[in-house]
């Protein structure tokens, strides 16, 4: 699998030597991990059921940490490429309404551990 490479902090795309990068392997899977984590359910006017439900669970008053890893996993295990969801912790903190996730995953038999904050 190849994809084009986005930088991890901006999200842009990766020029390097004025030429597109390209991710392949692991890290291809991190980058669509990552990228899948990160969307809006009904972001995509083609596809209104692609995404996480963000607005409807975890952007509310008083969030449900058990229905809310439940969307979380389910969008991880379907990842291409994604085998098993070997370990997965969360937590929320009520005073930033911040939600941090650590996971590590086997994807294309190798270990990835990833660590993010989600909206």
């Amino acid at each position: 699998m190849n994809d084009l490479a986005l930088d991890p902090t901006t999200g842009d795309l990766l020029i390097t030597d004025f030429d597109l990068s390209i991710v392949t392997g692991v890290n291809q899977v991190a980058q669509n991990l990552s990228i899948r984590l990160r969307f809006f359910l009904a972001e995509w006017y083609l596809d209104l059921t692609a995404g996480v439900p963000y607005y409807q669970y975890f952007l509310v008053k008083a969030p449900n940490q058990i229905q809310i890893e439940s969307f979380l996993k389910e969008e991880i295990a379907n990842t291409r490429g994604v085998s098993e969801i070997t370990e997965f912790s969360s937590s929320f903190n009520p005073d930033v309404r911040s939600y941090n996730v650590n996971f590590s995953v086997i994807a294309l038999n190798d270990t990835l551990q990833i660590q993010m904050e989600i909206p």
